[in-house]
């Protein structure tokens, strides 16, 4: 703009030439923000989906036992009702039909307990974790662009708004998806997500894959603010 405002007063090429050079620095930075921005947005999306697809796998394997000891209940229940009610219309005067009636219950109860139990756990590691420089905020990410970076962690002067990091943080804990400071597991959770990663449930991955979803939409919302300030130099570069 200052250029612009001296080139009106006192045109010259050599002015007019730095202008155009300028613009077109501006513009590099744009382009180079924009590919840095696919990059990384890239980047949470193939982690979301790897995380997704184990949960996907691991949950299958889980609905697959709960049927089998869902149909092995139902199967004991009916066979035994079926063997003491038969014992009872023969006219047995003993305690079998009791008996009977007893070890199949217990059975059931063995089998619904192993379906509420039913939660298989895979080995799951990311030496890569975006989620840990969102949590814990380093000065400078290992992960993110410094470009990315910035804008991720950027706080108004006035302390009115939150940084988009900060208020993802808020949400993770605002919607459960992170054990609270109240949670007597809030260390293990901590290492798990933050960590270089361990022992997943299908649950904990559907999580991590949804937290990375979340990162990858903020992430795609600078190209918005890219998209304006183009609009806004090419004005300029009009006038």
């Amino acid at each position: 703009m200052n250029l612009k405002k001296d080139y009106k007063i006192s045109p010259t090429l050599e002015k007019r030439i730095e202008i155009v050079e300028l613009s077109q620095r501006i513009n590099q930075r744009i382009s180079i923000s924009s590919l840095e921005i696919s990059a990384v947005a890239s980047e949470m999306d193939c982690e979301e989906e790897r995380a997704d697809q184990i949960a996907t796998y691991l949950k299958g394997k889980e609905d697959d036992a709960e049927t089998k000891l869902t149909v092995g209940s139902i199967v004991v229940g009916a066979a035994g009702a079926i063997i003491a009610g038969a014992l009872i219309v023969k006219g047995d005067a003993g305690n079998a039909p009791e008996f009977i009636g007893i070890g199949a219950g217990l059975s059931e109860a063995t089998l619904g307990v192993l379906i509420l139990l039913n939660k298989r756990k895979v080995e799951f590691y990311h030496s890569r974790n975006a989620l840990k420089d969102i949590w814990f905020a380093p000065e400078t990410s290992t992960i993110f662009p410094q470009s990315v970076w910035y804008y991720l962690t950027y706080e108004k002067p006035n302390g009115s708004t939150k940084s988009i990091r900060q208020q993802l943080v808020d949400k993770w804990l605002g919607f459960g998806q992170i054990a609270d400071t109240k949670e007597k597991n809030k260390e293990k959770v901590y290492s798990l997500f933050f960590g270089e990663g361990g022992k997943y449930t299908a649950d904990q991955l559907n999580n991590r894959a949804n937290m990375h979803d979340q990162i990858e939409a903020q992430i795609n919302l600078m190209k918005q603010d890219l998209k304006l300030l183009a609009f806004e130099l090419e004005k300029l570069n009009n006038e």
